[in-house]
C-alpha cells in the first residue's frame, strides 16, 4: 500500500464524460492520499447528448469546463503507455509518470452508412440542419448494425417532427425489432406511441448499407426512397501503443485486463453499449478501487451497468432506466419509465459526482 505521506499519483487521460467523472470521484474519495492529474486536449468539452437540439434551435451545445475539477491539467492527448516504467507519452512527445492510470480517451466516430449525412454531435449540427432545410421528400434517420445506443436517432426524428415548420415524411430505419427496445417493452411501447402520434414511420430489423441516387440501400437488396439520410456514426477504438489492440477489456473494477495499474472507462472499453452514464459508472468503479488501494476508507463496488436515458420528444421528455448487468436477470426489479424525473439532478448525463457538477456549473453560468 502506498505511504500516506507520499500521495498516489493518478493520471486520467481523456477529455470527456468518463475523464471528468473520474477526476471528481478521485478527489472526493481519495482526498490528500491521491495526487490527481488530467491529460486532456482542452479545458472543456461539448455536452454531446444535448447537441441533438442544435440542428433545430441553432444554439450550440453547452461547454462543460474542467475549471472546478481540482487536478493538475496537462494539455495534450495520450499516444503510448509504458506499463513497465509507469509512464505515458503524449502526441506532442512529452512523457508523464503515474502510479495509477485511467484511460478515458473515448473512441473515434466514423461513417457507418456510406453517403449519409453523419451526425456526430456538436460538430455536425450545421450539416444536419442544412440537410433538413433542403429536404422535400422522405428523411430517414438510421444507424449501423454495431451501434446499440440508438436513442439519438429517435430524438432527432421526434424533434424534426415537432419543430420543423413543414416537416417532410420521416422514417426511422434500425436493426432493432422494436423502437428503443434496449429499455424494455414498456418503454418501447411508449416510444412507438410517440412515433405514431408524430407521424414517423418505423422500419425495424433492417440493416442500412449506403445511400445511392436518392435511395437508402439495405442489406439483402432492399431499397428505401429517401431525399435525405441522417445516420449516427459507428465507433472505432483509438490506437494507443502499449495497450491491447481494439476496445479495452476491463474487469468489474475497471482494471484493464493484462496491464497492471491501468484502468479504463467510457467508450474506449469493450462492450456493446457506449453511453455517457455507463462511462461514469466505470469511472466510479476505477476511482473507488484506486482510492481503497491508497488507504482511503472506501469499499470498492464492482461495475454493474444501469442505463439511464432521457429522451427528448418535442413534448414532455421521457425518463427511462434499466439494469443491464449480467446479474440483473436474477433480480425482480423491472425497467423504469416515467414522464417525471427518475434521478436528480434530472440531466441527460447521469453520474454520481458529475450530475451535481453539471447542475452547479449551469447555475453559475445563468
Amino acid at each position: 500500500m502506498p505511504d500516506i505521506a507520499s500521495p498516489t499519483r493518478v493520471l486520467v487521460a481523456g477529455g470527456g464524460v468518463a475523464a471528468l467523472e473520474a477526476v471528481l470521484a478521485l478527489r472526493a474519495l481519495g482526498g490528500d492520499r491521491l495526487a490527481v492529474e488530467l491529460l486532456a486536449p482542452s479545458t472543456a468539452f461539448a455536452h454531446r447528448p444535448a447537441s441533438v437540439r442544435s440542428p433545430f434551435s441553432g444554439e450550440l451545445a453547452p461547454e462543460i469546463s474542467f475549471d472546478r475539477a481540482v487536478a493538475v491539467h496537462h494539455r495534450g492527448a495520450l499516444a503510448e503507455v509504458d506499463a513497465e516504467r509507469h509512464t505515458v507519452s503524449t502526441t506532442d512527445g512529452r512523457r508523464l509518470g503515474y502510479d495509477r492510470l485511467i484511460v478515458a480517451t473515448g473512441a473515434r466516430p466514423v461513417e457507418a452508412v456510406r453517403g449519409a449525412t453523419l451526425f456526430r454531435g456538436p460538430i455536425s449540427a450545421g450539416a444536419v440542419e442544412g440537410a433538413l432545410r433542403h429536404a422535400r421528400g422522405r428523411v430517414v434517420f438510421t444507424l449501423g448494425e454495431d451501434t446499440e445506443w440508438t436513442l439519438a436517432i429517435y430524438e432527432l426524428a421526434l424533434l424534426a417532427a415537432h419543430t420543423l415548420p413543414e416537416p417532410p415524411a420521416l422514417m426511422i430505419v434500425t436493426h432493432e425489432r422494436r423502437p428503443l427496445e434496449l429499455f424494455g417493452s414498456a418503454a418501447s411501447d411508449a416510444v412507438a406511441r410517440l412515433l405514431d402520434r408524430a407521424g414517423i414511420e418505423f422500419r425495424g430489423e433492417t440493416i442500412p448499407e449506403s445511400v445511392v441516387d436518392g435511395a437508402l440501400l439495405t442489406r439483402g437488396g432492399g431499397s428505401i426512397a429517401a431525399d435525405v439520410v441522417i445516420a449516427l456514426p459507428q465507433l472505432e477504438p483509438p490506437a494507443i501503443a502499449g495497450l491491447p489492440a481494439g476496445f479495452l477489456e476491463i474487469d468489474e473494477h475497471a482494471r484493464v485486463i493484462g496491464v497492471p495499474d491501468v484502468y479504463a472507462a467510457g467508450d474506449v472499453t469493450a462492450g456493446a453499449v457506449k453511453q455517457g452514464g455507463l462511462a461514469t459508472q466505470q469511472a466510479d468503479a476505477a476511482a473507488e478501487s484506486i482510492a481503497a488501494e491508497a488507504g482511503a476508507d472506501v469499499e470498492p463496488r464492482p461495475y454493474r451497468p444501469v442505463l439511464s436515458g432521457l429522451l427528448l420528444t418535442g413534448e414532455a421528455p421521457l425518463y427511462m432506466r434499466r439494469d443491464i448487468s449480467p446479474t440483473s436477470a436474477l433480480r425482480t426489479s423491472p425497467p423504469s419509465m416515467s414522464r417525471s424525473p427518475l434521478w436528480s439532478p434530472s440531466g441527460k448525463i447521469v453520474g454520481r459526482y458529475m450530475s451535481g457538477y453539471l447542475a452547479t456549473t449551469a447555475a453559475a453560468n445563468d
